[in-house]
């Protein structure tokens, strides 16, 4: 379970990096495509994130019929 916390971090940290590449970028093309990125890395972690609880039992599932 702690990898897909893991996991979930990493893509809001990348996110977070993204977003600050774009406040920083000087060309405009630069500027979107981190804005974007970093947009979609966000609402991954997000998706990820709501779907937690189902992993959880999933994985306690999986452990008990292992």
């Amino acid at each position: 379970m702690m990898d897909f916390q893991r996991r979930i971090d990493d893509l809001e940290k990348r996110s977070q990096e993204s977003a600050l590449i774009a406040q920083l970028a000087t060309d405009p093309d630069v500027r979107l495509h981190n804005t974007n990125l970093a947009k979609e890395l966000s609402r991954l972690a997000r998706e990820l994130r709501k779907q937690l609880p189902l992993l959880r039992a999933l994985s306690g599932f999986h452990a008990l019929m292992g």
